[in-house]
């Protein structure tokens, strides 16, 4: 069999109404579902046998440099909707896929073949109306000799013409039926998708919609309660169709789903002349569209190119402050070895949360925001965390051990 090093991608597959129904249950960003498919269908194709999943969530966070709970949300819910079975295989690969080359060209000339088959030519009507005619004249004994030579001939030359017609034809058309036949199998395979979604996309939880109404709805009370209420007192901010996406997008890739960040990005705002409009001459205020429209502009506002020297102190990153700088550090040194990005999906939800002393030494709790977290970081990094932790602190309350529970950091 023929190692086949590609696979098929359907049109319209980045606006699938299935992946459509995979972003919502997740509450991820319809663009970050696509990838992960993307990356799901490729191991499928690469691993044998074709059609099984050997990519883990972690893989793909760090290949995409997606949040680990990003994919792991993603994956879930294809599993769940049944696009991914429980053996780790995509569901009806077989059918949308291709086994080999071989099998390719096998299924394009049945495609020709049967084309052809059911090409109907003028040449075929006007050999049925001859044959027609002859048994007709001879039923009413009515034919005469030269008559019936007559209409043998025609038959006879019909039936030539009819041949070549045919090959003709065939040629003709076999450039056609492989356009064809991809346009009949994609329009069952739609149409099938339609009968397995249904309605499921307008039957979403509808507290999935309330939850994701429900963040949105506090960051627009925050930037009131920081910034527009220092721009036009008791008037809120108004969130049109276009602002609510905006805020979505920023939410997750810019503040990593932390309303703490984005009060803190409300708060620089707040805290700026220049946003506000008060410095003369400059004839330009803040608009809550502008913070929310790009992730440059976020990132304008982090590094304080419009606080004029007036940037609020970072909140820390824990509830312990004398660890902050060590902790930093710490992060740091863990980037450096196992890369940012797998760095940035396992410890985006974690933090100190306290700090016992006991005899020259002192102990460490960190809140990690799951079991399966906590698991993970105890398997890969805890041996590192110790040994960085004691490093970053031996001119202070050394470090000697790091603990995990599962806590959500405040």
């Amino acid at each position: 069999m023929t190692t086949i090093e590609w696979y098929r991608v359907y049109h319209g597959m980045p606006e699938d109404a299935k992946l459509r129904v995979i972003a919502k249950r997740s509450e991820q960003l319809m663009a970050h579902v696509v990838t992960v498919w993307l990356c799901v269908l490729d191991s499928a194709s690469r691993h044998k046998p074709r059609g099984t999943v050997r990519i883990d969530s972690e893989q793909i966070a760090v290949m995409q440099d997606i949040s680990q709970d990003t994919v792991e949300k993603i994956l879930q819910a294809m599993r769940e909707k049944g696009m991914i079975d429980a053996e780790g295989r995509v569901v009806s690969w077989e059918t949308r896929q291709y086994l080999s080359d071989s099998e390719r060209a096998k299924k394009y000339r049945e495609g020709q073949k049967e084309d052809a088959s059911q090409t109907v030519t003028p040449r075929h009507d006007a050999s049925r109306a001859v044959t027609e005619q002859h048994a007709t004249l001879r039923k009413n004994d009515k034919i005469q000799p030269d008559t019936e030579n007559r209409v043998q001939n025609a038959d006879t030359e019909n039936r030539s013409a009819e041949s070549a017609d045919s090959q003709k034809a065939e040629s003709s058309d076999s450039k056609k039926s492989d356009k064809k036949l991809r346009a009949r199998a994609e329009k069952k395979e739609r149409e099938k998708e339609k009968q397995q979604i249904g309605g499921q996309t307008t039957a979403l939880s509808q507290n999935e919609e309330k939850a994701h109404s429900q963040i949105l709805q506090q960051m627009r009370d925050i930037w009131d309660q920081e910034v527009q209420s220092k721009l036009t007192k008791g008037q809120k901010a108004i969130l049109t169709a276009k602002r609510k996406e905006q805020m979505a997008e920023r939410w997750v890739e810019d503040f990593q789903q932390d309303m703490r960040a984005w009060r803190y990005y409300c708060e620089i705002i707040g805290a700026s002349d220049f946003c506000l409009g008060k410095i003369p001459g400059k004839n330009w205020t803040i608009t809550l569209g502008w913070a929310v429209e790009s992730s440059e502009h976020v990132a304008k506002i982090l590094e304080g190119a419009f606080s004029g020297g007036n940037h609020p102190p970072k909140p820390p990153a824990c509830e312990v402050l004398a660890l902050q700088e060590p902790w930093d550090g710490v992060l740091a040194a863990l980037a450096h070895k196992h890369g940012k990005g797998a760095c940035r999906s396992w410890f985006a939800g974690t933090g100190i949360i306290r700090m016992l002393r006991h005899g020259d030494g002192a102990v460490v709790t960190m809140g990690c925001p799951s079991k399966f977290i906590q698991d993970w970081i105890t398997q890969h990094y805890l041996t590192d965390l110790n040994r960085f932790f004691a490093e970053a602190t031996k001119d202070g309350a050394r470090v000697t051990h790091v603990e995990l529970i599962v806590e959500a950091v405040a």
